[in-house]
């Protein structure tokens, strides 16, 4: 029996799942849900976890019923890593092109935080300007990947963990 490229299956749900991330992705941005950041958290958690789950399941299927854990965090991971970049990249054209009122909004919303918690005008200015800065700058779209990746790799250490099945060493 030959055995699966892990690579081609992370490719390939790594694609779906940009794509299903595209989607939401919009939607959230079009419905203002965008702000509720605890069901962005939620529903990336859950999406990357059934991401995982259905990759690792299909290497499992095509390699006979098994996957060493290694092979499940380097195939969990790098479909996290595909997605990942793939998303970023989505999301800084839709900022850019598509809504670019979108950075507008979202500064607003950080000066209302700051606001409430009564920090003082000439600290709000400083706060927008240096998330305006940052947001504007190629290290957020590195830092986003780099965050993607960790969370994916966390979540791949626990599915692979619970996936594995190694094969028998006497048969």
């Amino acid at each position: 029996m030959e055995k699966p490229s892990s690579a081609r299956i992370a490719l390939k749900f790594g694609l779906i799942f940009a794509i299903i991330s595209i989607a939401s992705t919009t939607i959230f941005y079009t419905t203002d849900l965008w702000t509720n950041y605890w069901l962005i958290f939620i529903f990336s958690i859950v999406v990357t976890v059934l991401m995982q789950y259905l990759s690792m399941s299909e290497y499992k299927k095509l390699n006979g019923g098994f996957m060493t854990y290694g092979e499940g965090l380097g195939l969990g991971t790098l479909a996290v890593a595909t997605s990942s970049v793939v998303s970023l990249i989505y999301d800084s054209v839709y900022k850019k092109f598509i809504d670019p009122g979108i950075m507008k909004r979202t500064l607003e919303m950080t000066e209302e935080q700051y606001e409430k918690i009564g920090m003082p005008e000439e600290q709000i200015a400083e706060a927008v300007q240096r998330v305006e800065n940052w947001s504007n700058s190629g290290l957020s779209f590195l830092v986003g990947i780099i965050m993607a990746v960790l969370i994916g790799f966390i979540i791949a250490l626990i599915v692979s963990a619970v996936l594995k099945k190694d094969k028998p060493v006497f048969s």
